[in-house]
């Protein structure tokens, strides 16, 4: 009985989705492609690739120089007509995002040097005011709302009310079974003047900083990782984000596939300060192989129990009366918002069901088979002591009685 509950408890997942969310288990990072031509200087093009290996470290953003002359048949240089306006002089810079969306990184200034013009615009890849801002709390909270405001006064008000509604919602649940985090979840707020320092911030989300009209709320949580669709105006309610919130408190093993919430990473610079900072809040430490070599098991177990790795999703509770349901589907709902959804519908929240009927299934497979060993090694036993017993007492003696 000891074995088994030994045993039991020894297959039970430690972590929550949160905790997940703070372990690279190999994410596909940004890119940056920087490119010269046979005009561009050779000392400029040494100068370009050693800045920009040197400004992606401790980050998820790798760079590459291209010739565009030398390696013409570089499947990168395709970036150099895609991303919006085109690159027209060189050198050129292009960060393109693990599904394929490509931004144009000005790395040249007119009557700027151009190690500071580039330098400045590197930079602004990894790092901006309310990337920061996130960073400062991102390792002690249990997540971030990030709330970009529109133009409406009125909408933006409506939409604060909404967070701080969902905030204090978790916040409750919290007490009551609380999580291995200090503090609630918090607020940041992007406003219009921010707008113009956050540019690869919002195109990471899927947003062009011009096109803004109406206020945008997204989660964020663990290693700066977006999770869950992207709300525009009505759609930012309470039940709507503590719908998401409630998911990043779940269980690992909590009986839907973990592969698909771990969300979008964003581009940031994750240094040996933060590091330090997420293992001290986590109890753990998010870099340890052991640590990641674990995590990657949880999420080979969330996709096979899915059945088909980043299919449909449909995370369930207790229906509220005359409400509808709201489906939430893994990574293509990124960089997508709820308006792919019928105009009015409700969209009340879904919580993930805390319990795993995997678990239980493999942990009454493993007591069945402890009991048929012990049953097993039983009888073995008992059939060699009669044996031993038998050659004992010879074949004309009388076996006593016991």
């Amino acid at each position: 009985m000891g074995a088994c509950l030994w045993s039991h408890a020894a297959y039970a997942c430690r972590y929550s989705v949160r905790d997940v969310g703070f372990v690279d288990a190999g994410a596909e990072p940004y890119r940056f492609y920087g490119y010269v031509n046979q005009d561009t200087p050779a000392e400029v093009a040494a100068a370009f690739a050693q800045i920009s290996q040197a400004a992606f470290v401790d980050s998820n953003v790798s760079a590459e120089i291209i010739d565009t002359v030398k390696q013409k048949e570089h499947p990168a240089v395709k970036y150099l007509n895609a991303a919006e306006g085109g690159v027209e002089s060189f050198p050129a810079g292009v960060v393109v995002s693990p599904d394929g969306q490509s931004l144009i990184v000005p790395v040249t200034s007119p009557n700027q040097p151009f190690e500071k013009t580039l330098r400045s615009a590197l930079e602004e890849v990894v790092s901006s005011p309310k990337r920061d801002e996130i960073l400062r709390e991102i390792t002690s909270v249990y997540a971030v709302i990030l709330l970009i405001e529109g133009g409406d006064r009125e909408e933006n008000a409506r939409a604060r009310k909404a967070t701080r509604g969902a905030i204090e919602r978790i916040t409750r649940e919290m007490e009551i079974t609380p999580e291995s985090v200090a503090r609630p979840p918090v607020l940041v707020v992007m406003d219009p003047e921010s707008i113009p320092r956050e540019r690869t911030l919002l195109w990471s989300l899927g947003l062009d900083a011009d096109k803004l009209r109406e206020p945008l709320a997204a989660v964020i949580y663990g290693r700066m990782r977006w999770i869950g669709p992207l709300m525009k105006g009505e759609e930012i309610t309470d039940a709507n984000l503590n719908g998401v919130l409630s998911v990043i408190g779940a269980q690992c093993e909590c009986g839907f596939a973990i592969s698909w919430v771990q969300g979008t990473m964003l581009p940031t610079r994750w240094d040996g300060e933060t590091r330090a900072l997420a293992a001290k809040a986590l109890g753990f430490d998010p870099e340890n192989p052991m640590v990641k070599m674990e995590v990657s098991g949880i999420l080979a177990r969330g996709a096979s129990f899915s059945g088909v790795p980043f299919g449909y999703i449909e995370l369930t509770e207790e229906p509220e009366p005359h409400s509808e349901t709201q489906s939430i589907s893994p990574p293509e709902h990124q960089n997508k918002t709820f308006s792919d959804s019928p105009a009015g519908k409700v969209v009340p929240e879904r919580r993930a069901v805390a319990r795993s009927g995997l678990t239980m299934q493999r942990s009454l497979y493993l007591i069945a088979g402890l009991a048929v060993l012990v049953l097993a090694v039983g009888f073995l036993m008992l059939f060699r002591a009669r044996m031993r017993n038998h050659d004992n007492v010879g074949p004309h003696t009388e076996e006593k009685p016991r």
